[in-house]
C-alpha cells in the first residue's frame, strides 16, 4: 500500500500559544513502517517547528510530532520519525504541486526540513501523547 494521509486533519489553535490540538483522530498510512499512524483527538502540537519553512506541511509536521513523543504507536527513533515526516512531505507535494519545478522546490524544502528534524536537539522523547499546554512552556 502507498502511503496515504487517510482522514482531513481538524485542529483548534490554542489562543496565546503556537500550539494546536487536534478536534478529532488523525490517520495516516506510512510505507516505511507498514501500518497505520492514529494521532488522537486532544493532542497537542505545534505543527512543523523548523523556523526558515514553518508550517509548509501541517499534516506532516503532526504525524512527527506523534512519533517524537516517548509513549507513541509505534515507538520509533528519531530517524525513522525523520524519515516518517519525510515521506509525509512528499505525500502532501504530490497532492498539491501542479507543476514539476514546484515539485523540485519541494523536495529541495523536503530535504532540508528533514535534515534539520534529524539533527535538532532537545524535542525527541520529552514529552508524552497527552501531555497538557503546560508541559511544552
Amino acid at each position: 500500500m502507498r502511503p496515504a494521509f487517510l482522514s482531513p486533519l481538524i485542529t483548534e489553535e490554542l489562543v496565546g500559544s503556537k500550539y494546536a490540538k487536534l478536534k478529532q483522530p488523525f490517520f495516516y498510512y506510512s510505507a516505511i513502517l507498514k501500518q497505520t499512524i492514529s494521532v488522537p483527538a486532544n493532542f497537542i502540537c505545534d505543527y512543523e517547528s523548523v523556523p526558515i519553512f514553518k508550517a509548509t506541511s501541517k499534516r506532516a509536521g503532526v504525524i512527527h510530532d506523534y512519533l517524537c513523543r516517548i509513549d507513541s504507536d509505534p515507538v520509533v527513533t528519531k530517524q525513522v520519525a525523520a524519515t516518517v515526516y519525510a515521506e509525509a512531505q512528499q505525500v502532501r507535494d504530490h497532492l498539491v504541486c501542479k507543476s514539476k519545478p514546484m515539485l523540485i522546490w519541494r523536495a529541495l524544502l523536503c530535504l532540508i526540513k528533514t535534515s534539520v528534524v534529524r539533527i535538532a536537539p532537545g524535542y525527541f522523547h520529552k514529552h508524552l501523547v497527552f501531555d497538557d499546554l503546560e508541559k511544552f512552556k
